[in-house]
């Protein structure tokens, strides 16, 4: 399954993203009241596998559980 994620510049870490502004682990990947271009250029499709950040993928486990 393929979901949109993003690398966190500092750490390297692919987060899956939950809406405009947030990741499931509710960093802040977007601070500005609106998206940009280059905001969203920084969204890219990857597998499951590629993600590595640990919340995220807990939080994708638990609303997996609920369906």
């Amino acid at each position: 399954m393929f979901y949109p994620t993003f690398e966190s510049k500092n750490n390297h870490v692919v987060h899956i993203v939950k809406d405009q502004n947030n990741c499931l682990c509710e960093l802040k990947h977007n601070s500005f009241y609106e998206l940009n271009r280059k905001d969203l250029r920084n969204i890219v499709f990857r597998p499951v596998k590629d993600v590595t950040c640990e919340s995220c993928l807990d939080k994708l486990d638990e609303i997996k559980d609920l369906l």
